[in-house]
């Protein structure tokens, strides 16, 4: 796991109860604001893993370039 999945998955998880919040405090902007952000860090952690398997498979396909 790299430090971008990892900020993605804080920011997904502060989203969450951010939303939560919103949802029991009826604050309709704020439940608004959880979802958005709980929206941005799944991109943002989709988009480190897709960085890391890339590396990954680069990693991959130089050894088996090498043997």
């Amino acid at each position: 796991m790299n430090k971008q999945e990892i900020k993605g998955k804080s920011k997904s998880r502060r989203g969450r109860v951010n939303e939560a919040r919103g949802v029991l405090t009826e604050d309709p902007r704020l439940e608004r604001h959880g979802a958005q952000q709980r929206a941005e860090g799944g991109l943002e952690s989709f988009v480190g893993e897709m960085r890391r398997r890339f590396g990954e498979m680069i990693e991959r396909l130089g050894t088996a370039i090498k043997t």
